[in-house]
């Protein structure tokens, strides 16, 4: 038997956020948006969001299985769009448009995660918003951002926010000694990051 894994313990710090995710993973809507400064844990909480999304109604192998392939960003169902260059472009935003309304690679449910997108290309942001607005029920959009510029804020309004504070040092140095860093090291590194 495989033990599951639990990708939600890669995100530090942040347990509301946490909770409002794992609480929205049993009736999902079609998209959320979570803000943060670098670092806070968007990515991670994007990746634990879609396994819990992705394994709802998994045998505990699956599920264990279908993790860590979404803990790699390796699953079918698991479409993550990071930019090329300084921003998300034109042409990148239409292969989203594609896929999101195609059906899921495997099973019932895809999620696509859309990286650095307060760094969207000028006027790309329409290109996407019908699709993410009324996407496939088959389709969740997880959006990460640093923040939410203006030009961002039609499509913020089309989707759950779910905040994220920068990692409280207290939280770090909690971590780095539970994964067995002596006190001293976890400090100075907490104090650095």
């Amino acid at each position: 038997e495989t033990p599951d894994v639990d990708l939600w313990d890669e995100v530090i710090g942040q347990e509301v956020a946490v909770e409002r995710l794992r609480s929205a993973a049993a009736q999902p809507v079609h998209a959320y948006l979570l803000v943060g400064p670098e670092g806070s844990g968007t990515r991670e909480a994007a990746r634990a969001f879609a396994a819990d999304l992705l394994s709802v109604g998994s045998d505990p192998v699956a599920s264990a299985l279908l993790r860590r392939q979404v803990g790699a960003e390796g699953h079918p169902s698991l479409t993550v769009v990071e930019r090329v260059g300084a921003s998300i472009s034109a042409e990148q935003v239409r292969e989203v448009v594609t896929r999101a309304n195609m059906a899921p690679p495997g099973g019932q449910l895809q999620v696509i995660v859309l990286v650095d997108f307060h760094l969207l290309a000028p006027n790309v942001a329409p290109i996407l918003l019908k699709t993410l607005e009324e996407p496939p029920e088959s389709t969740v959009f997880v959006v990460l951002a640093e923040e939410l510029p203006a030009d961002m804020s039609t499509i913020a309004s089309r989707c759950v926010q779910v905040p994220f504070d920068a990692v409280p040092e207290a939280a770090i140095v909690d971590r780095l000694t539970r994964d067995g860093i002596d006190g001293d090291t976890a400090r100075v590194a907490a104090a650095g990051a």
